[in-house]
């Protein structure tokens, strides 16, 4: 059983002032495990989502000393809550979470409402293919189309990052449920696509991450899961 304990240098931690997060993993016995095997390249994944579902940072830290470590600043005060995902010697576990309040003026709130099916960022276009035929406990496959915004051509130039042609990362509108998936296979110029199970009925934001030309490019969507059967003529595929 192994487990990771949050520390920062600041405390509280300010709004536009940095900060050392600092998470030491634990093993069953409460000794610190200094190394872990690599995960998609990095042994630690760090994943800092606000309480609003309106900011995101998919984040690395690095060991130092027994502990993986990191600066950062949070531009705004709020809820926050970090979500640590790591390979454990010997298999997998559940991310694990951690809340941390942030002091300082907070951002506009903001009530999540369900975007369009396409999404600028970095110069793309991303259109989520899907989404309408998302179900509770199904397994649904979201597949991303991703063009260029001026040209509208079909992007066949993506690079891979962090060992896998996009990151998906999942998070309910309660904060309760999150999934980080990789991508299925997709040939060139055909996007990302990837497969998710959504345990409960409600608004969900999807976070997208591709690179190109050495870019890392994040592009949101806010999708409504449901319940019941999907609409006629709605054809989600399984993997």
């Amino acid at each position: 059983m192994f487990s990771t304990q949050l520390r920062s240098t600041s405390s509280p931690v300010q709004a536009g002032k940095p900060t050392t997060l600092a998470l030491q993993v634990r093993n069953a016995q409460g000794q610190p495990v200094p190394t872990l095997p690599l995960s998609h390249g990095k042994p630690m994944h760090l994943f800092i989502i606000s309480k609003d579902l309106q900011r995101f940072e998919h984040l690395h830290p690095e060991p130092r000393g027994d502990e993986f470590v990191l600066e950062h600043t949070f531009d705004t005060g709020g809820d926050y809550t970090l979500f640590v995902d790591y390979a454990r010697p010997g298999g997998s576990a559940p991310v694990e979470r951690h809340a941390l309040r942030v002091e300082g003026p907070p951002r506009p709130t903001a009530a999540l409402a369900e975007t369009s099916g396409t999404q600028h960022s970095g110069g793309l276009a991303f259109t989520l293919h899907g989404a309408d035929a998302v179900r509770v406990g199904a397994g649904a496959r979201l597949h991303i189309a991703v063009a260029d915004a001026a040209t509208g051509r079909p992007v066949d130039d993506l690079e891979p990052y962090l060992g896998a042609m996009a990151h998906f990362v999942v998070l309910s509108e309660d904060g309760q449920d999150f999934l980080h998936v990789h991508p299925l296979d997709t040939k060139a110029g055909q996007g990302v696509a990837a497969h998710a199970v959504f345990p409960r009925a409600g608004l969900y934001k999807l976070w997208v991450q591709v690179q190109r030309q050495g870019q890392v490019v994040t592009v949101p969507f806010v999708l409504r899961v449901q319940v019941g059967a999907p609409p006629q003529g709605a054809h989600p595929s399984h993997h």
